[in-house]
């Protein structure tokens, strides 16, 4: 990345209050610069009391340069939830509007509310697909990789776990069907590659030169390991997220 790059990125990171997630951002310049901070769930860990609403985080990267998925869900008082739902797919540049040059990239937003019944079954299936538990060991998360970030504040504890592709966790879901169930989207989640053929690492360096985004994280049961500053990308600039944030 150039310093002019780097200046204006640390310019408008500053104006976005250092880079800090307030929750789920349609502005998709606002979206590069504050991801990891949305994945690592600062806004909810900052909000997690015993007396405030449960919430919880769910996200599914199937190839950040493809498809994501974010699921955000506030308990009601009266027991069920709200949920803001978004989905995050390639753009399709031929049909970007001149009027909107960025819409493109903003993705598909929807909102739905849960009764009590069907709140209380995502946090049972939740509970079973052990999101409530310690991440029993670190995992390094390629971006071209597929897995689910699941994080938020139950009863005013906080939690933070991690579902990488294939492994015996992720095969241990029991969280996506209700999620899918009750989806306001209306976009069909990606099909999973065959085990054998799953992203495991980063491609080689010489073929991240296609303008796509490439980045690696590791998480704890704690969160994301180490800074995560995202300085990019600019969704019409070929810059590249830092490798370990």
């Amino acid at each position: 990345m150039s310093i002019v790059r780097y200046g204006w990125a640390l310019m408008a990171c500053a104006a976005l209050a250092a880079c800090a997630s307030a929750g789920p951002a349609g502005n998709p310049v606002e979206r590069k610069l504050t991801w990891f901070s949305y994945l690592n769930g600062d806004d909810l860990r900052v909000a997690c009391a015993q007396d405030g609403p449960d919430r919880f985080r769910m996200v599914f990267n199937a190839d950040y340069n493809e498809h994501v998925r974010t699921y955000d869900v506030t308990g009601d008082p009266d027991g069920g939830a709200s949920v803001a739902a978004r989905v995050i797919k390639a753009p399709d540049l031929a049909r970007v509007d001149l009027a909107d040059p960025v819409g493109a990239w903003k993705g598909d937003e929807a909102q739905t509310r849960l009764s009590p019944t069907q709140y209380a079954m995502l946090v049972i299936r939740l509970y079973e697909s052990g999101a409530f538990q310690m991440l029993p060991e670190r995992l390094r998360l390629p971006s071209n990789s597929f897995y689910w970030l699941v994080s938020g504040c139950r009863d005013g504890q906080w939690f933070f776990t991690a579902y990488p592709y294939p492994s015996d966790r992720f095969a241990d879901i029991r969280f996506a069907e209700p999620l899918g169930a009750m989806d306001p989207t209306g976009v069909a989640p990606p099909r999973l590659p065959s085990p054998a053929d799953a992203p495991r690492s980063l491609p080689p360096g010489s073929r991240q030169q296609d303008g796509g985004v490439f980045f690696e994280i590791e998480v704890s049961g704690k969160g994301l390991v180490g800074p995560h500053l995202t300085l990019g990308p600019w969704p019409f600039a070929g810059w590249f997220t830092p490798r370990n944030p």
